[in-house]
């Protein structure tokens, strides 16, 4: 059984190594952290009030790191996403399952300090990560409907935003203005369409999340949006929503392309973009399918709400 405290500044660069080297490995692998030191650190200190303050570790004998969960919680939407829990064990251990089972509950334990009075959990970690299905199941958390993460390579990315360069969208095109009535009716479309996510419609508008946003506009009627972000290493395309009534005409295709050439144009290149879609959501799918992404792993949700 290892040791549980709390994170402290200078465990930073033995934690990073430690999740580069666990995220590499579908059995370890959460979804909401990058897997490269680059990302691993840009997404630790968006924490707040920083990293630290936010995560617990476990460490051996020697003290070396060698668990860490961390807690990102929106005091807005009274929930909690917890990083975690990684944990690291010799490989062929003979008790290897228990030690990760052991840790992992320590490390929720000490991280329920963190929490407070927050009972909406959320864990996103690979299919394949039975270890986390488990501790999931032992501590009251749902699983959800399966994501599908979609990736557009550097050369499929640079065809793609080449090609459409060349077409004129059939309706109007543009970053979110800001007109309060286009701010009210991208938020009411986003909670229409995305009624339990990890951003709200508010966030999405006021740039509270630093997310861009584009918007399709036919005259003063908000036709769809799509909202993402640029990371160290990707683009990622956070939501796509279109009004039922003009779905199927390409508007959503026109919303991804716009916002990755506003992503382009404001930070700078990127070798790939990302998205994440709705297992069984087949016309996203194909959709994105036909911008050139490709299946990349699938993540499943686990929540607990008391």
């Amino acid at each position: 059984m290892y040791d549980i405290r709390f994170a402290e500044p200078g465990d930073l660069s033995a934690t990073l190594a430690l999740l580069v080297r666990l995220q590499a490995d579908t059995a370890h692998h959460i979804g909401y952290l990058g897997e490269t030191l680059e990302v691993l650190s840009e997404e630790l200190a968006e924490f707040e009030p920083d990293w630290s303050a936010c995560s617990v570790v476990a460490t051996d004998d020697s003290g070396r790191i060698t668990g860490l969960l961390s807690v990102e919680i929106d005091a807005e939407k009274r929930r909690a996403w917890l990083h975690g829990p990684f944990v690291d064990v010799p490989v062929n251990h003979p008790a290897g399952s228990r030690i990760w089972d052991q840790t992992a509950d320590a490390l929720f334990a000490k991280a329920r300090d963190i929490l407070a009075d927050i009972d909406d959990h959320e864990l996103y970690g690979h299919t394949n990560h039975r270890r986390l299905a488990a501790f999931a199941e032992r501590h009251g958390f749902t699983a959800g409907k399966a994501s599908n993460i979609y990736l557009l390579d550097n050369g499929d990315l640079r065809t793609l935003l080449l090609r459409d360069a060349k077409h004129t969208p059939t309706h109007e095109m543009r970053a979110l203005p800001t007109d309060p009535f286009v701010h009210e009716a991208v938020a009411v479309l986003h909670e229409r369409c995305f009624p339990h996510s990890y951003l709200s419609g508010r966030q999405i508008v006021d740039g509270a999340k630093s997310r861009s946003v584009v918007v399709a506009m036919d005259g003063d009627r908000v036709l769809g949006y799509a909202a993402g972000k640029a990371q160290p290493e990707e683009y990622y395309v956070d939501f796509v929503a279109v009004e039922p009534d003009v779905r199927g005409g390409g508007i959503g295709a026109a919303l991804i392309t716009e916002l990755l050439w506003k992503l382009a144009a404001e930070q700078g290149a990127r070798p790939q973009a990302a998205a994440s879609i709705t297992a069984g959501n087949e016309s996203s799918a194909r959709m994105f399918g036909r911008l050139g992404f490709r299946l990349f792993l699938e993540l499943v949700a686990y929540r607990h709400s008391a």
